[in-house]
């Protein structure tokens, strides 16, 4: 069988290449996870159970962290080993798993307010930043601007105060940010392209700039048109859509279980067929077997970038698109990615429109009658399947899965099966 095998020594010889962030030195590790500050909240609560989280690019430093932060407190301090979701968020359910009393966050965070009240402590990253760049990039605005500091870049305000006196200095971390109508420079870090349009969006700034510190220059960012584009395009596909999947892509941002609620209600007012799809963190391959689903609305934190993949199989839509589709009122209802900005608004009542035509088919939108069942009376006896949905989909594939054909297969007493490998069982002729 050798011309259907590899020779094992490819797999064995095969070198594989990996990328990894290089790691913080080891005389930095003190200063730049600020471990005599989170010791300090340690003591200072009496926390017993701490949990450390991590995002991937970090994870190099975890042991070495918790080992020096362990023996500062006098305790043993635990790692989540992986996020339920996304790594920005406070993940209480995995610290959960260990009862634990406080989890300190490091690395990058999206500032969602969490669903449980567990106490956290976020310790932001310290990247470095060229000043005198920044400050020449600046001469040509010739106004006061507000400048405004992501969280790795927080540990050099007073530095930045200090140099650009004249200009206001905002960090990304205060709890009533206000910049509309500013003109605002935006030093970003790690997931700057989320943020940016979160800004302009959300904050409405009459002029967002980004200051680009791996090759310093001083870009004018503004609305993207495509972005826009393709929420329209979006609209018309959830109108067009009988079958809506509700992705659980969060369990701690606040209020998830009233924005699942509320998309519930506004499927079935729509006459809209719904399944609830909870697969931890969301993929393609999870997502793509649920082929009679034809369009996906995921309920996550503001600075997922599930919304921007193009490899799924059926649209990704936000919660924002799903109320301009079905609940357009004109008030209350500005882009955002931030679901609980929009979950508060009125709904409104459903109107039929017999003249409704897609966009995109040209087609005349019909008004389903079935209101989500799944079965549906044919005749006194007799049931048919709904073919818009989910069985009939299932009854009309070729292919249903694994099926026990109880009474049509002789029942036999347990034998001794094959003996040896795929590669070569005992019972083959080698030729």
């Amino acid at each position: 069988m050798s011309q259907f095998s590899t020779n094992e020594a490819v797999s064995l010889e095969k070198q594989v290449e990996t990328v990894l962030n290089p790691a913080t030195k080891f005389e930095l590790i003190d200063e730049v996870y600020e471990l005599q500050r989170c010791a300090g909240w340690i003591k200072a609560n009496d926390f017993q159970k701490v949990c450390l989280q991590f995002p991937d690019h970090l994870l190099q430093d975890s042991s070495e962290v918790a080992l020096r932060l362990g023996k500062q407190v006098g305790r043993t301090v635990y790692i989540l080993a992986d996020t339920a979701y996304e790594s920005c968020c406070i993940d209480y359910v995995a610290a959960g798993h260990i009862n634990a009393d406080a989890i300190i966050h490091f690395g990058p965070v999206c500032f969602s307010k969490t669903s449980a009240n567990i106490p956290y402590l976020n310790i932001y990253e310290k990247d470095e930043l060229d000043l005198g760049a920044l400050e020449q990039c600046l001469v040509p605005l010739n106004e006061k601007i507000v400048i405004l500091l992501d969280t790795s870049f927080i540990h050099l305000t007073d530095k930045i105060v200090a140099k650009f006196p004249d200009h206001t200095i905002k960090t990304i971390n205060s709890d009533n940010l206000t910049i509309e109508n500013d003109t605002v420079v935006f030093i970003g870090g790690r997931n700057h392209h989320r943020k940016l349009p979160n800004l302009k969006f959300s904050h409405k700034p009459k002029t967002l700039y980004y200051f680009n510190d791996k090759a310093p220059s001083l870009i004018n960012y503004t609305l993207d048109e495509k972005v826009l584009r393709r929420r329209y395009f979006l609209v018309e596909k959830i109108k067009d859509s009988n079958t809506v999947g509700i992705v659980i892509g969060t369990l701690g941002v606040s209020n998830y279980l009233k924005a699942i609620e509320r998309l519930k209600k506004l499927l079935t007012l729509h006459s809209k067929k719904y399944y609830l799809v909870s697969v931890g963190k969301p993929t393609v391959a999870k997502l793509a077997n649920f082929p009679e689903i034809d369009i996906y609305v995921v309920v996550t934190c503001a600075l997922n970038e599930i919304y921007d993949s193009r490899d799924y199989y059926k649209p990704i839509v936000t919660i924002y698109d799903v109320e301009m589709a079905l609940n357009p009122a004109p008030e209350g209802l500005e882009f955002t990615y931030d679901y609980n900005d929009v979950i508060t608004r009125p709904l409104n009542d459903v109107t039929s429109d017999p003249n409704d035509v897609s966009l995109l088919t040209g087609r005349i939108r019909g008004t389903s009658t079935i209101q989500g069942a799944e079965l549906v009376s044919k005749e006194a006896g007799t049931v048919a399947l709904n073919t818009n949905h989910g069985a009939g989909f299932l009854a009309n594939r070729t292919w249903k899965g694994l099926e026990r054909d109880v009474g049509g297969d002789e029942v036999k007493m347990a034998s001794e099966g094959r003996r040896g490998i795929a590669q070569s069982y005992n019972d083959e002729t080698s030729g």
